[in-house]
């Protein structure tokens, strides 16, 4: 009946906010490890790596946001690196 398929829809309704927290928290993840080995290694990422790392597209030749600073070294380059207070506020 249609009542029994709405009820075993909201019954395993938890299933699948479990199964969108396990993806949040592999994407966190990622970009938690990706963000260290770029500051690590000092590879030069593009602005569009930048944004995705650390959540905010920079427009100017520094961009500072939660205890990170990407600095701009050429066209569409620039380097990760932390910040020497580890602010948690950005500023643009």
């Amino acid at each position: 009946s249609a009542a029994s398929d709405v009820y075993k829809r909201q019954s395993l309704s938890w299933l699948e906010e479990e199964k969108s927290e396990k993806v949040n928290l592999k994407n966190l993840r990622d970009r938690l490890e990706l963000t260290q080995l770029a500051i690590n290694t000092g590879a030069p990422l593009t602005t569009s790596e930048v944004t995705a790392l650390i959540g905010a597209k920079p427009g100017k030749s520094k961009l500072e946001r939660a205890g990170l600073l990407a600095t701009n070294i050429a066209r569409n380059l620039w380097k990760l690196s932390k910040t020497s207070q580890g602010n948690s506020f950005y500023r643009n």
